[in-house]
This record gives structure tokens, sequence and C-alpha cells, in this order.
């Protein structure tokens, strides 16, 4: 990213950033969120980071600052205290999705959020009415993410050939993994064998010890990070998105841009971008047996499966990026 901004005459520094929000494991093994003693230590490693950031406004001299995660709050405290228009991008729910610990505990650090911002921009409007819960009061917008991944014809499955699904994303529970391959034997069990590629960084042994446990370890397939995901789509004929809350989910749109439906769970942002029975097929959060059955659907009606690929395809189209920067640029007051 920094070379790519130097090639556009935009100035770069990578600089130390403290964090606000941690995962389960600081919380469990560095913090006590009950004692005083534990979260002592945390605020006074932001104070550096603000203080950077003080130095960083005053030379620079920025007539905006935009902050693009809800995890650092060193820029926009600065920008705060020297007066300078503040926008903030939220691209995460933080606890529900990303199970992150706050320092100053959830409610509060929203509630900041918006107090130091003149405007919270949000990528779906499932964490925009997550955020609103805690603080009415916060000046809101939603900007869909722009995804210009290629637009490639819908692959197509020949006559008695297997389905095969494909699940992009880090390894977690969160991310629902473990639901996809419970789907998949569940398939199994009532006669339909569908091969399941799952691909992403982290620790993938726990899904391989299910897909064994549950005698499907023969259709699933479990590769990890990958600098060519489209190979992946263009082998698919239908992508999953099984998180339990994503805030948007960029591969559903890649997938979809690609040319396949997608099985989606109905719950965070992914209502938005699929539309069931155009785009793809939602089931409930942590259903195996709704996301087995919509798998066996489009095993069945190769028919259905084709008009939803050609319906992805072409409602994909509306996160592109002339739509995002202009919205932004609005937004920002740069037009």
């Amino acid at each position: 990213m920094s070379q790519r901004c130097d090639e556009d005459g935009i100035e770069t520094k990578i600089a130390w950033t403290p964090w606000w929000g941690f995962g389960r494991w600081s919380r469990s093994e560095f913090v006590d969120p009950h004692a005083l003693i534990g979260w002592l230590p945390y605020t006074a490693i932001l104070l550096p980071g603000i203080a950077l950031a003080l130095v960083a406004f005053i030379r620079q001299r920025p007539s905006m600052v935009l902050t693009n995660t809800m995890t650092i709050p060193s820029h926009a405290i600065a920008a705060k205290i020297l007066g300078i228009p503040h926008h903030w991008i939220v691209r995460e729910f933080g606890r529900d999705d990303h199970q992150l610990w706050f320092l100053f505990g959830y409610r509060r650090t929203v509630r900041l959020i918006g107090s130091l911002s003149d405007s919270v921009v949000f990528n779906s409007h499932a964490v925009e009415r997550a955020m609103l819960e805690l603080d009415p009061t916060m000046t809101t917008h939603v900007i869909y993410p722009a995804v210009d991944t290629e637009l490639t014809t819908p692959p197509q499955r020949q006559p008695g050939e297997r389905l095969r699904a494909v699940l992009v994303g880090y390894f977690s529970e969160a991310k629902g993994q473990q639901l996809a391959i419970e789907a998949i034997a569940i398939a199994r069990n009532a006669g339909v064998d569908i091969e399941l590629t799952l691909v992403g960084a982290g620790n993938n042994q726990p899904f391989r010890a299910v897909a064994q446990r549950l005698g499907v370890d023969d259709l699933v397939t479990i590769d990890g990070p990958t600098r060519d995901v489209p190979r992946y789509w263009a082998a698919a004929h239908v992508g999953l998105m099984c998180s339990q809350s994503e805030a948007f989910g960029r591969v559903t749109v890649e997938a979809m841009r690609a040319g396949i439906p997608v099985c989606g769970t109905n719950s965070g942002g992914t209502p938005e971008i699929i539309e069931p029975g155009v785009a793809g097929l939602l089931s409930p959060a942590g259903d195996a047996d709704a996301l087995a059955a919509n798998l066996i659907a489009l095993e069945a009606d190769e028919g259905l499966r084709r008009r939803l690929a050609q319906g992805a395809l072409e409602s994909s189209q509306r996160f592109g990026r002339d739509r995002h920067d202009g919205e932004l640029a609005t937004i920002l007051g740069l037009r």
C-alpha cells in the first residue's frame, strides 16, 4: 500500500500505533477488565501514540483526519485536541464479529467514536444500526466498500459433476468453517455428496479433525493462504459466507463477480449483499441443516444455480469503485 501511495504522489508514514481494542488472548492473559491495575498500563500505552499523532498534525497541518478502523484512537484524539475535522470509518462490529475486548468497554468506546468524530462512516447498515443502538447521537453514513475484482463468466457444471463449494476466510469459529463442514456431512447423510474447499490463514487443524470425525474428510479440501483466490472461484459452483456476524464480506462480492451464487448467513451485512433468490440463498446463522438444504437445492437444480449465478454477476456491479469514491468524497466535503 505504501508503494502504491508513493506512485500516486501520496506521502506515507508507517508508525507505531497503539490499540484500545484487544483480542480474547489479551483479555485472558494480560488484562483483568475489573481491576484498575489491569487497565492502567494499557491506558498509558495510548499516550505515546497520541503524542506522535499530535506532532505529525502540527507539522503537516491537515485540513481533515480520517481513521479507518475502530481499534485505534490516537489520531482521532489528536485531531479533537487540535480542532481538526475528523471522520471515522468503522468496518467491523468489533465485539460480535472479532470478539474484541475494549479498554474502556464496548458501549463507552462506541460513544467515544461518535464524540470524537464529525461523522462516522459504516460499511453496512447492519453495523450502523448496532452502533446507533449504543450512541443514537452520532452522525452516520453508510458506504459499501468498493470491490473491483475482475468480472468473469459463470463457471459451468457438467452433467453428473459434483457441486463444488468454496469458503474463503480466516480460520476461526466466527467465520463458520465448522458450520460448512457440518452442512456437507448433513448433505452426505441425505445421499448428496458436495465437495467443499476451505481457504484461509490461521490454524486449520481443528477443522480437519471435524471433517474426519463427521466422515467427510474425502469431500473437504483445506488450503492455506493464497494470493490467487480467483482460481478457487473459477473451480467452484457456489460460494459460502458462513460467518455468524460479518460486517460486510468482501469475499461475498468477489465470489459474485466471479459468476457464482453465494449461500450466505442471514445476519450482519450479508443480507445487504445477497438478495435471496436473485444472487444466492440465505440461511439462519448457525443453522447447518438450513445451509445443507440450500446446497442440496442448488445441487439438484442446475437451472436455478445458473440463474442465481447470472443474478450474482449483475448485482455485484453495484459495488463499483466510482460509486464508492464519489460517495466518500461527498461525505468528506471533497466535492
